[in-house]
């Protein structure tokens, strides 16, 4: 009986070591593929390329209000000046449709010449063959805040 309860005890720990060797490897592709997308933003300045957003993300995005958040980010914070991991987690979401496969949301603190912020990208790696692709951009930042309270102000005024 003892043997049988170490043996189990033996076949859970495996289990569990080789899931997590699983997870540990689609979080460094994940990593890569954000590290990626920071490394463009640094070689090209600005908001960097949108080649690492996937086709969910433009098929949920209007390309001109894109535009406008990204001038926002460049007006409130001018260049990126580097980023930290703070934390991530990884999902698997089983078929349910366009949105299945593993999600990875790594959560940057991010400095800027003018401020800094907190960056939260949602990768999606559909079917564990494909590349992580960001879905999901969320940017927190006291500086954007304060800069859109400002147009608001504006606007305010304009119409009063």
């Amino acid at each position: 009986m003892k043997v049988t309860n170490a043996l189990c005890g033996v076949m859970i720990l495996a289990a569990v070591f080789i899931g997590g060797c699983g997870s540990m490897e689609k979080f460094d592709h994940a990593r890569s593929v954000a590290e990626n997308f920071f490394k463009d933003r640094f070689e090209n300045g600005g908001a960097g390329s949108d080649e690492f957003y996937s086709k969910i993300f433009w098929d949920n995005t209007d390309a001109a209000e894109w535009r406008n958040l990204k001038k926002l980010v460049g007006l409130s914070l001018g260049e990126l000046q580097s980023y930290t991991l703070v934390s991530w987690k990884l999902k698997d979401q089983r078929p349910t449709g366009q949105l299945s496969g593993t999600f990875a949301v790594l959560v940057f603190e991010t400095q800027y010449e003018k401020g800094s912020g907190l960056e939260k990208l949602t990768l999606l790696q559909r079917g564990g063959l494909s590349e992580f692709e960001i879905v999901g951009h969320q940017f927190d930042s006291r500086q954007i805040n304060e800069m859109v309270l400002r147009g608001i102000a504006k606007a305010a005024e304009q119409n009063a």
